[in-house]
């Protein structure tokens, strides 16, 4: 597995891609990731697979040909860590390491500041006032320039938002089609509240270029957590009239959290599961932004929600990839990856399975907690990195596409796709070969909801070559494959845009410095 996780060379010249079979002559766009790539400064190193400095990489579907580039993202963590030749802020599975530039006293009182948090965005990427940013579980926001990966400006929720000290947002935000977006940040005061906060698209079309990202976004409801300590999550769900949120035992000690500097610990030596505490879910109405129920299921530990949605006899279902805990995140750190045979790498921990929990909407008969706790349906197993026809998000839908292990042991390394009616699966599988997450992408006009492809960019190990691999998403089958002469990282999440290369040119090459223009003309 170390061939999995060493650092990544960026690729920052698109480099043409050798085509095997036919890609539709309807998908044209960009499939844009983010991945954790860059593990080590001088003789320092990152020590978890989430630690890694964001590397974007993009490949470009035009006319049935394929090009794919990749470069850093140049925040102030990797630009910091180049200069100085070590990691310098904390990161989630590594603490920080002190300024050998600073005298023993200055690194003696810096102790009794609060680290400061990193900008690093490697997982996810969110559209917000027509413009794209880099982002992940902190509250930083990178805006990109998604031709030239260029970092253009940075937005905090932290000090951008006034109204609550946000020091955490969620990394799967919800985008509606209307250009709104509904993220979950976690604020912190006497008690930690977990806050759902609504963007809304640019006021004109003209305003793109103007209006800063989180300009209007309000906090449309508010949920007390149920300790003094906010809990650790990654996505939330939506429907149409209600969000969902899933409070897990996994909670951030954020008097731990300002002691870091002191006792050497990274994030997540901060972290602490309670088994003896359930999880709970909490059900919130959107119109009003009251908590209406609250109910209590076995503890489990979840990174994605996959898709909520209301059914006519007064339900909301709710499907997660779930654990038994959140031991699986030990899994990730560096060492263990890397000195870890292939089909050996997760014998010592939980497969996840997709779980389907039915939350009861409170009415005259129906009360607003639950007794006894919430039982749950196993809808599949070796599901992971959930993607849906997003088309079908907050509704009732069937199929769930994913990643999981070929067998009991092995990393993520097939592709799935999970009818969730009959329970039957569909799969991917090459030795050697890693895939990501797989993106849904339909076919214009389409009826039904698997009428599309599947993209996913796939890790060639042991000598093998990377790819872009193109499924039919119905009969999951391929239908080419797109070879490339770069390394490819294991990457976390990402998304397909659309006809990018021509809808964004006008809007970003005014950002663009005299050079990158030339060259993008």
């Amino acid at each position: 597995m170390d061939e999995l996780f060493k650092t990544v060379p960026e690729t920052p010249e698109r480099v043409t891609a050798e085509l095997q079979g036919t890609i539709p002559d309807w998908v044209n766009g960009t499939l844009l990731r983010n991945a954790p790539a860059k593990y080590e400064f001088g003789k320092h190193s990152y020590k978890h697979w989430f630690d890694g400095l964001s590397l974007l990489h993009a490949f470009i579907i035009e006319k049935g040909e394929v090009s794919y580039h990749s470069k850093y993202l140049e925040t102030k963590s990797f630009k910091k860590g180049s200069e100085q030749k070590r990691t310098v802020y904390a990161e989630f599975g590594t603490a920080e390491v002190p300024d050998p530039c600073k005298n023993i006293f200055a690194r003696f009182f810096s102790y009794f500041f609060p680290p400061e948090r990193t900008d690093n965005t490697a997982v996810n990427f969110v559209t917000m006032k027509g413009k794209i940013f880099a982002n992940s579980d902190s509250p930083v926001f990178n805006e990109i320039d998604p031709e030239t990966f260029q970092l253009l400006d940075v937005a905090n929720a932290k000090t951008d938002m006034k109204s609550a000290r946000v020091v955490y947002a969620c990394a799967h935000p919800h985008e509606e089609f209307d250009g709104s977006v509904y993220h979950v940040m976690t604020s912190i005061g006497r008690q930690a509240r977990y806050n759902f906060v609504h963007v809304p698209p640019a006021k004109r079309a003209n305003h793109i270029k103007t209006e800063t990202p989180l300009e209007g976004a309000k906090i449309v409801a508010s949920v007390k957590a149920h300790k003094m300590y906010s809990t650790y999550y990654h996505s939330f769900g939506i429907t149409p009239k209600y969000f969902i949120f899933v409070e897990n035992p996994f909670t951030v000690n954020g008097y731990e959290v300002l002691r870091m500097k002191i006792d050497q610990r990274s994030f997540h030596d901060c972290m602490h599961w309670d088994s003896k505490e359930p999880s709970r879910f909490y059900l919130v109405e959107r119109e009003c932004g009251e908590c209406v129920a609250t109910y209590e299921a076995q503890s489990f530990f979840s990174f994605h929600h996959v898709n909520a949605y209301e059914e006519i006899n007064g339900v909301v279902v709710v499907d997660l990839c779930c654990y038994p805990d959140a031991s699986v995140i030990d899994m990730y750190y560096l060492h263990h990856l890397r000195n870890s045979k292939i089909d050996k790498v997760a014998e010592n921990f939980a497969d996840p399975e997709v779980r389907r929990y039915r939350l009861p909407i409170p009415g005259k008969d129906v009360p607003r907690t639950n007794s006894p706790r919430l039982q749950y349906e196993i809808l599949g197993g070796d599901v992971e990195l959930p993607r849906i026809n997003y088309r079908f998000n907050g509704q009732e839908y069937r199929y769930i596409y994913g990643t999981g292990p070929y067998e009991h042991g092995h990393f993520l390394d097939q592709l799935v796709k999970l009818d969730t009616v009959s329970k039957e699966k569909k799969t991917w599988y090459e030795s050697e070969c890693f895939p990501s997450e797989p993106v849904f992408i339909e076919r214009p006009g389409a009826k039904d909801e698997d009428d599309g492809v599947i993209v996913s960019g796939v890790v060639g190990t042991g000598g093998r070559k990377s790819f872009l691999l193109v499924l039919d998403a119905a009969s999951f089958t391929e239908l080419a494959r797109a070879i490339i002469p770069s390394r490819l990282p294991q990457s976390l999440h990402g998304n397909f845009m659309p006809d990018l290369s021509y809808k964004l040119q006008a809007f970003y090459a005014d950002k663009r410095e005299p050079k990158q223009m030339e060259d993008a003309q």
